[in-house]
């Protein structure tokens, strides 16, 4: 490679460093959910009178009213103070679709605008990004209840995936280790992220054997903040990034430069 190409490199390496947390746009990076009990829960965090729980019902092409999706937002204090705590519970009614199938829910998706806060309310030793409350009730959002034969669930993988808006999706079934998805008569373990961004609404995406019909969804969401990785990268890994991405362009100019000759 000439020495041309090499200051090429590092100039298109540096540019993009410089546009910090967009060159993140395809990372999704998958967050730890330790079991926080309900009890430290409330005793951490209060419902938010302008924000008092939405049930928002959900319907999959040809089912009845398959399920619903229960958010809400709590204000922290004590430990907590400063922080909002964002929940999230997925049901699923007990009912069939057209097939004659017991309906089920795969995953969930939704834009969170506002890089998850990191913290240690479950004494982990470190700081994660989102819990799960399987063990009881928090605010108005119900005890959650597995379906027959199975346990209470928690997404098999919560993940973040920054960029221009942030992400967050729920999954709870993977082919890979034969977990199945959220079963008919469930309702899931609640997620919670934290966040210091005041909340709003936005449309969610669920994912089944059928797409959904009727009116959308709508959960709780922060909005406002900076959209970053978790944490939020230190500058030499986000040169790290950029000098990948940079070697990318170039590998590729050179395989193009070889087959046109």
């Amino acid at each position: 490679m000439s020495k041309l190409t090499i200051a090429l490199a590092l100039a298109t390496g540096l540019t993009l460093g410089m546009n910090g947390p967009a060159t993140a746009g395809s990372i999704i990076q998958t967050l730890e959910t330790p079991e926080l009990s309900a009890s430290t829960f409330n005793a951490l965090f209060q419902p938010i009178d302008a924000a008092p729980v939405l049930n928002s019902t959900y319907q999959f092409l040809g089912s009845p009213t398959t399920g619903n999706v229960g958010s809400q937002v709590f204000k922290g204090s004590g430990a907590a103070e400063g922080l909002y705590a964002y929940a999230y519970q997925l049901s699923v009614n007990n009912v069939n679709n057209a097939a004659g199938d017991p309906e089920h829910l795969d995953s969930v998706s939704y834009q969170f605008n506002a890089t998850p806060v990191g913290s240690d309310f479950a004494n982990v030793g470190h700081d994660v990004y989102a819990y799960s409350i399987k063990d009881g009730s928090i605010g108005s959002l119900v005890a959650p209840q597995a379906s027959a034969g199975d346990q209470i669930r928690v997404p098999n993988t919560l993940a973040w995936q920054p960029g221009k808006v942030g992400v967050i999706r729920a999954a709870y079934v993977d082919p890979l280790t034969q977990t199945q998805p959220l079963g008919a008569g469930a309702t899931s373990a609640t997620f919670v992220l934290l966040s210091t961004q005041p909340f709003t609404q936005q449309f969610i995406n669920l994912q089944g054997s059928n797409p959904t019909s009727g009116p959308y969804s709508s959960v709780y969401s922060a909005t406002g903040g900076p959209i970053n990785p978790v944490p939020v990268p230190e500058p030499s890994t986000l040169m790290a990034w950029a000098g990948m991405g940079a070697a990318a362009l170039v590998a590729r100019r050179v395989r193009k430069t070889r087959a046109s000759r």
